[in-house]
Order: C-alpha cells, then structure tokens, then sequence
C-alpha cells in the first residue's frame, strides 16, 4: 500500500482521522494525498475562456481552507511522510471517489459520525457514499461519543 487518501473536514474530528492516517502511513511507507472538498458557492465569473475571477470574500474563504488543510499537512510532514494536499469543489463523496480514482489510491482513511435515521434521509453521509461508491478499501475512523 503506497497512495492513501484522506479526506479531512475542519471538524475536530479532522485531527483523530489524520493521527490514524499518520500511523498507517508509518506503518507502510505510504504517500498521503489530504483532500477537502469545499461545498461553498465560490461565485466564480469566467470573463474569458481560461480566466476565472474570484469574488474577494469567497477568496478568503479559499484561503481559510487551504491554510486548515495546509496545518493538516505540517503534521504529516513532521513525522516524515511524504504529503500532497488537494483543495476541490463539489458533492464531497464525488470529488473523492473522482480524485481516489484518478490518484490510484490504494486506501481511503476517512472520519465517520454517527447521525440520526432523519438526518441521513434528508441529508445522507459522505462516509456512507464514499463506501459504497469505492473501487478501494475504505477506513472509516468513529469519531468519539460524547
């Protein structure tokens, strides 16, 4: 196993899923590809083909993301792990199914919370998602009860 892929929220429970990514990816050798998939409407203005603006609030909101995941990374970093952080738009379970594929990644570490009958109805889960639409073995790492 030498690709994984670990999708990361800014939830507290972003920091126990990437301590066991940590551990796994000591334990073998592995590369670690952090993703967040951000589901905020960039508001995004294409003016001509290949140039896209970005409305200054909507930057920031960028730029607070890519700072979490790049704090993400920093731990990876220091306990010696190659890491390669992804920040993309879109249905969360999508982009990360889609960015697994075309990486090959070889395992998906991923947090799982626990919701309602009602919330998963109306709302659904990315880990459920992710699980049933992937290609590779899939780590979900429960998020402590409380």
């Amino acid at each position: 196993m030498k690709t994984i892929l670990v999708p990361i929220d800014s939830n507290k429970e972003g920091n126990l899923v990437a301590q066991k990514a940590i551990e796994i990816a000591i334990a073998f050798d592995a590369k670690v590809h952090l993703v967040h998939v951000t589901s905020i409407d960039k508001d995004v203005v294409v003016t001509e083909p290949g140039i896209e603006y970005i409305s200054p609030i909507n930057l920031s909101e960028y730029e607070k993301e890519m700072e979490t995941l790049n704090s993400f990374k920093a731990k990876f970093v220091e306990a010696g792990i190659h890491c390669e952080i992804h920040l993309l738009q879109g249905y969360a379970d999508k982009q990360i199914l889609k960015l697994a594929e075309n990486l090959h990644i070889e395992l998906i570490i991923l947090g799982y919370i626990s919701h309602s009958a009602i919330y998963k109805a109306f709302v659904g889960s990315v880990s459920d998602a992710v699980v049933k639409g992937a290609k590779t073995p899939v780590l979900l790492v429960p998020a402590p009860h409380h």
